[in-house]
């Protein structure tokens, strides 16, 4: 099997798409606080591009407990809240959003990347196997040494030929420069030759801008992301168990 499509290049977003997604962490914190369901990702967003959460993926704090307190802040932002409830058009019915503990949500969110997108990870398999370079292009953090997730970390770098994250360039998803050193790094120079799989539909159109082929990936909607992969660069991504589930 290789590949004879003009994409040269797939980049894949890790969490949400290669490893299980944060937001379903969210999700379920939201319910425990009895949160209305998009909140805290809204604020999360409503902080860019200066947010604790922002700036950390940037690197440019350190992930300790004043990241957490921060991250806490912009989540309880009386300005964010009142924001989101003008958006969905919801009544007010607090000042604020309940105290938000931001250390236990972060590792929730933390926990669910542990776990691995096994379609998804056979995709990049194949890809590699057919000549196509597969990269990484992800929003992460630098855990503290020694931290037992770095090792998953580091066995999952291994299965990519670039790795590009906005904690060692100090860009991220959806700044346009992140996108071109992924472009420099995998020695493409045109934008047409690539194909982008993310679970953010900012980080989609921020690629598409560039001439890159994007790919949605929903919750529990990897397979169908890997079938309209598959159509992008013409090869059999899923094998006949695979891609028997994803019409179930």
């Amino acid at each position: 099997m290789v590949s004879k499509s003009a994409i040269k290049v797939v980049f894949f977003d890790i969490g949400g798409v290669c490893v299980h997604s944060p937001m379903i962490a969210i999700s379920e914190y939201e319910r425990a606080l009895s949160l209305p369901t998009g909140y805290i990702n809204f604020a999360i967003s409503a902080g860019a591009p200066t947010g604790a959460w922002q700036r950390l993926e940037r690197n440019e704090i350190p992930l300790d407990m004043a990241f957490f307190a921060a991250f806490a802040r912009d989540i309880r932002s009386p300005t964010a809240w009142r924001r989101f409830h003008d958006a969905k058009s919801l009544p007010v019915t607090a000042a604020a959003p309940p105290l938000v503990d931001g250390e236990a949500l972060f590792w929730r969110m933390m926990a669910k990347g542990q776990t691995r997108d096994t379609v998804v990870m056979n995709a990049v398999r194949r890809l590699r196997k057919a000549g196509v370079k597969v990269g990484a292009l992800t929003n992460d953090y630098r855990y503290p040494d020694e931290h037992p997730y770095l090792e998953g970390k580091d066995e999952l770098k291994r299965e990519f030929d670039v790795w590009v994250s906005s904690a060692e360039s100090g860009m991220r998803k959806p700044e346009e420069g992140v996108y071109r050193e992924a472009m420099r790094l995998a020695g493409v120079e045109d934008g047409g030759q690539v194909a982008f799989l993310d679970d953010i539909g900012v980080n989609l159109k921020a690629a598409a801008g560039l001439g890159w082929k994007t790919v949605k990936v929903s919750i529990g909607k990897s397979r169908e992301a890997v079938e309209e992969l598959e159509r992008v660069v013409g090869l059999k991504l899923l094998d006949e168990e695979e891609g028997t589930k994803s019409r179930l």
